[in-house]
């Protein structure tokens, strides 16, 4: 998304919610810690539906659908980004009420907040997704798994001290 993960956010699979630890005292109610669950294993077979929620002031919600969990193919490396369509719009625009409100001010130069908001949109794009740092935060997650995996598989093969 952009996003740099600075408010609140969580994920409501079901009835649960996953989100930051419990113990910040955020004044929400209680969630599972979300670094501490694997998607298999909140995941079930067939359709399951993730609601997203970051930054709880500006709301921003995603509905993520998923229809076809199957294995994974063998010398290809997981999670892995595919395409992707549009920018997300930026961080602290006020939801999607400020979000069209900035973009309606950059496109009336007659606008009063038109300088304001071209200053502040900078060079945004909504037609435009920079996928480098997609593809570098998922290779993140898959070389921790990776390094993981490779670590069970060195126990696995090292004898134990008879």
């Amino acid at each position: 998304m952009g996003w740099f993960n600075y408010h609140l956010w969580e994920f409501t699979i079901g009835k649960r919610r996953y989100g930051l630890p419990a113990d910040e005292d955020w004044g929400t109610e209680p969630r599972i810690e979300a670094s501490k669950v694997r998607l298999r294993d909140v995941l079930q077979p067939g359709k399951n539906v993730i609601d997203y929620l970051y930054d709880f002031g500006d709301s921003w919600e995603h509905r993520i659908t998923i229809t076809n969990i199957r294995p994974g193919e063998p010398g290809v490396f997981y999670p892995r980004h595919v395409a992707g369509e549009w920018n997300a719009p930026p961080e602290d625009c006020g939801g999607i009420p400020g979000f069209y409100a900035l973009r309606e001010a950059v496109a009336d130069p007659a606008h009063e907040n038109h300088a304001e908001a071209k200053e502040w949109l900078d060079d945004y794009d909504p037609k435009s997704i920079d996928e480098l740092p997609i593809r570098y935060a998922l290779s993140r997650i898959t070389n921790r798994r990776n390094a993981a995996k490779a670590r069970l598989a060195s126990k696995k093969q090292t004898p134990s001290p008879s």
